[in-house]
Protein backbone atom coordinates (compact mmCIF):
# COMPACT_ATOMS: atom_id res chain seq x y z
CA UNK A 1 0.00 0.00 0.00
CA UNK A 2 1.00 3.35 -0.65
CA UNK A 3 0.51 5.82 2.41
CA UNK A 4 -0.92 8.62 -0.49
CA UNK A 5 -3.42 6.07 -2.18
CA UNK A 6 -6.52 7.56 -0.23
CA UNK A 7 -6.37 11.10 1.24
CA UNK A 8 -9.85 10.67 3.31
CA UNK A 9 -12.96 8.16 3.48
CA UNK A 10 -16.62 8.59 4.56
CA UNK A 11 -20.16 7.31 5.26
CA UNK A 12 -22.76 9.38 4.13
CA UNK A 13 -25.52 9.33 6.67
CA UNK A 14 -28.80 7.59 5.66
CA UNK A 15 -32.09 9.36 3.58
CA UNK A 16 -34.38 7.57 5.32
CA UNK A 17 -36.07 9.06 9.18
CA UNK A 18 -35.68 5.53 10.17
CA UNK A 19 -32.06 5.87 11.00
CA UNK A 20 -30.19 6.97 13.84
CA UNK A 21 -26.37 6.39 11.62
CA UNK A 22 -25.37 10.39 11.34
CA UNK A 23 -22.48 9.13 9.39
CA UNK A 24 -18.50 8.62 9.32
CA UNK A 25 -15.35 10.51 8.24
CA UNK A 26 -11.58 9.39 8.93
CA UNK A 27 -9.18 12.07 10.27
CA UNK A 28 -6.07 12.08 8.58
CA UNK A 29 -4.33 9.46 6.41
CA UNK A 30 -5.98 6.29 6.00
CA UNK A 31 -3.90 3.58 7.64
CA UNK A 32 -4.64 0.10 5.90
CA UNK A 33 -6.59 -1.26 8.02
CA UNK A 34 -9.25 0.78 10.43
CA UNK A 35 -11.63 -0.02 13.60
CA UNK A 36 -14.80 2.25 13.33
CA UNK A 37 -17.00 1.84 16.39
CA UNK A 38 -20.39 2.36 16.02
CA UNK A 39 -23.22 3.68 18.42
CA UNK A 40 -26.34 1.78 19.65
CA UNK A 41 -28.46 1.89 16.87
CA UNK A 42 -26.28 2.45 13.81
CA UNK A 43 -26.19 0.44 11.02
CA UNK A 44 -23.82 1.06 7.80
CA UNK A 45 -26.16 -1.05 5.63
CA UNK A 46 -27.48 0.74 2.91
CA UNK A 47 -25.28 3.63 3.74
CA UNK A 48 -22.83 5.26 0.96
CA UNK A 49 -19.38 4.92 1.17
CA UNK A 50 -17.07 7.82 -0.79
CA UNK A 51 -13.23 7.75 -1.55
CA UNK A 52 -11.20 10.32 -1.66
CA UNK A 53 -8.37 9.20 -3.84
CA UNK A 54 -4.68 10.96 -3.82
CA UNK A 55 -4.62 10.34 -7.90
CA UNK A 56 -7.87 11.09 -10.51
CA UNK A 57 -8.77 8.43 -13.25
CA UNK A 58 -7.78 5.01 -11.18
CA UNK A 59 -10.50 2.47 -11.42
CA UNK A 60 -12.01 1.56 -7.58
CA UNK A 61 -14.16 -1.09 -6.18
CA UNK A 62 -15.38 -2.44 -2.54
CA UNK A 63 -16.25 -5.45 -1.01
CA UNK A 64 -17.78 -6.26 2.09
CA UNK A 65 -17.20 -9.01 4.76
CA UNK A 66 -19.75 -9.76 7.63
CA UNK A 67 -18.49 -11.45 10.66
CA UNK A 68 -20.49 -12.87 12.92
CA UNK A 69 -20.48 -13.70 16.69
CA UNK A 70 -22.45 -15.66 19.76
CA UNK A 71 -24.27 -13.90 21.89
CA UNK A 72 -26.70 -14.74 25.39
CA UNK A 73 -29.41 -12.40 25.42
CA UNK A 74 -31.34 -12.75 29.62
CA UNK A 75 -33.80 -10.16 28.35
CA UNK A 76 -32.16 -7.04 28.64
CA UNK A 77 -28.45 -7.99 29.80
CA UNK A 78 -26.25 -9.74 27.20
CA UNK A 79 -22.96 -11.31 27.09
CA UNK A 80 -20.98 -10.96 23.64
CA UNK A 81 -18.94 -13.54 23.02
CA UNK A 82 -16.58 -11.92 20.38
CA UNK A 83 -13.50 -13.86 21.03
CA UNK A 84 -14.77 -17.19 20.69
CA UNK A 85 -15.82 -18.50 17.36
CA UNK A 86 -17.43 -16.84 14.21
CA UNK A 87 -18.76 -17.11 10.81
CA UNK A 88 -17.43 -14.94 8.40
CA UNK A 89 -19.08 -14.55 5.25
CA UNK A 90 -17.71 -14.59 1.81
CA UNK A 91 -16.59 -11.09 0.10
CA UNK A 92 -19.43 -9.32 -1.74
CA UNK A 93 -19.75 -6.31 -3.92
CA UNK A 94 -20.70 -2.78 -2.50
CA UNK A 95 -22.82 -1.18 -5.41
CA UNK A 96 -21.25 1.38 -7.34
CA UNK A 97 -22.88 4.78 -7.85
CA UNK A 98 -19.87 6.68 -8.79
CA UNK A 99 -16.45 6.40 -9.52
CA UNK A 100 -15.41 6.61 -5.96
CA UNK A 101 -19.01 6.20 -4.27
CA UNK A 102 -20.29 2.34 -3.36
CA UNK A 103 -23.35 1.57 -1.02
CA UNK A 104 -22.24 -0.70 1.12
CA UNK A 105 -24.83 -3.97 1.07
CA UNK A 106 -27.42 -5.32 3.98
CA UNK A 107 -26.54 -8.79 4.92
CA UNK A 108 -29.18 -11.77 4.14
CA UNK A 109 -31.05 -12.98 7.21
CA UNK A 110 -28.80 -16.24 6.13
CA UNK A 111 -25.62 -13.97 6.57
CA UNK A 112 -27.02 -12.73 9.94
CA UNK A 113 -27.85 -15.63 11.34
CA UNK A 114 -25.09 -17.58 10.51
CA UNK A 115 -22.57 -19.78 13.02
CA UNK A 116 -20.59 -22.52 13.55
CA UNK A 117 -21.96 -25.85 15.59
CA UNK A 118 -20.98 -25.90 19.06
CA UNK A 119 -21.69 -28.77 21.86
CA UNK A 120 -22.98 -27.35 25.08
CA UNK A 121 -19.50 -27.82 26.94
CA UNK A 122 -17.53 -25.62 24.07
CA UNK A 123 -20.13 -23.11 24.98
CA UNK A 124 -19.19 -23.28 28.68
CA UNK A 125 -16.15 -23.02 28.16
CA UNK A 126 -16.55 -19.71 26.34
CA UNK A 127 -18.53 -18.22 28.67
CA UNK A 128 -16.13 -18.67 31.61
CA UNK A 129 -13.21 -17.58 29.80
CA UNK A 130 -15.21 -14.26 28.41
CA UNK A 131 -15.78 -13.62 32.07
CA UNK A 132 -13.21 -15.32 33.56
CA UNK A 133 -12.42 -12.51 36.20
CA UNK A 134 -16.61 -13.55 37.98
CA UNK A 135 -16.82 -17.37 38.08
CA UNK A 136 -20.36 -16.31 39.89
CA UNK A 137 -21.16 -14.25 36.94
CA UNK A 138 -19.89 -17.40 34.46
CA UNK A 139 -22.60 -19.44 36.51
CA UNK A 140 -25.50 -17.23 36.39
CA UNK A 141 -25.40 -16.98 33.18
CA UNK A 142 -25.08 -20.97 32.62
CA UNK A 143 -27.65 -21.53 35.31
CA UNK A 144 -29.59 -19.44 32.62
CA UNK A 145 -29.02 -21.06 29.98
CA UNK A 146 -29.51 -24.65 31.39
CA UNK A 147 -33.43 -23.23 31.91
CA UNK A 148 -33.64 -22.56 28.60
CA UNK A 149 -36.47 -19.85 27.72
CA UNK A 150 -39.17 -21.64 29.98
CA UNK A 151 -37.16 -20.37 32.88
CA UNK A 152 -39.43 -18.16 35.20
CA UNK A 153 -36.15 -16.53 36.41
CA UNK A 154 -33.23 -15.23 34.39
CA UNK A 155 -33.88 -17.06 31.16
CA UNK A 156 -31.04 -17.11 28.38
CA UNK A 157 -31.27 -17.25 24.84
CA UNK A 158 -28.20 -17.67 22.96
CA UNK A 159 -28.34 -15.93 19.09
CA UNK A 160 -25.76 -15.57 16.12
CA UNK A 161 -25.03 -11.75 15.81
CA UNK A 162 -22.91 -9.37 13.62
CA UNK A 163 -19.92 -8.10 15.35
CA UNK A 164 -18.00 -7.00 12.77
CA UNK A 165 -18.72 -5.40 8.84
CA UNK A 166 -15.70 -5.46 7.10
CA UNK A 167 -15.29 -2.69 3.59
CA UNK A 168 -12.22 -3.75 2.06
CA UNK A 169 -10.77 -1.04 -0.35
CA UNK A 170 -9.14 -2.02 -3.67
CA UNK A 171 -8.13 -0.46 -6.53
CA UNK A 172 -7.03 -1.49 -10.10
CA UNK A 173 -2.92 -1.27 -11.00
CA UNK A 174 -1.77 -3.61 -14.17
CA UNK A 175 -4.51 -5.88 -14.71
CA UNK A 176 -5.21 -7.05 -10.46
CA UNK A 177 -7.13 -5.58 -7.62
CA UNK A 178 -4.88 -4.24 -4.88
CA UNK A 179 -6.16 -4.05 -1.44
CA UNK A 180 -5.54 -0.68 0.04
CA UNK A 181 -7.60 0.21 2.64
CA UNK A 182 -10.44 -2.14 5.04
CA UNK A 183 -12.44 -0.51 7.07
CA UNK A 184 -13.66 -2.64 10.47
CA UNK A 185 -17.03 -1.48 11.53
CA UNK A 186 -17.80 -2.87 14.95
CA UNK A 187 -21.75 -2.75 15.65
CA UNK A 188 -22.50 -3.08 19.41
CA UNK A 189 -24.24 -6.42 20.08
CA UNK A 190 -26.97 -7.83 22.19
CA UNK A 191 -29.21 -4.49 21.88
Amino acid sequence: MQAQDLTGLRVLPHAGAGSTFSGWQSEGEVPSALDVPLDLGDEVYGATLQLQPAHAGETWRVRVQYETSLVLSAGGPHLDLTDWKHCVSEWEPAARTGPVSFVLPTPTPEQQACFPDYTPAELERAVREAVMDDPAQADRWLQGLRAGPAAKDSPVSPFAGISAVRARIEVLRKGGWVAVATLTFLPPMGC
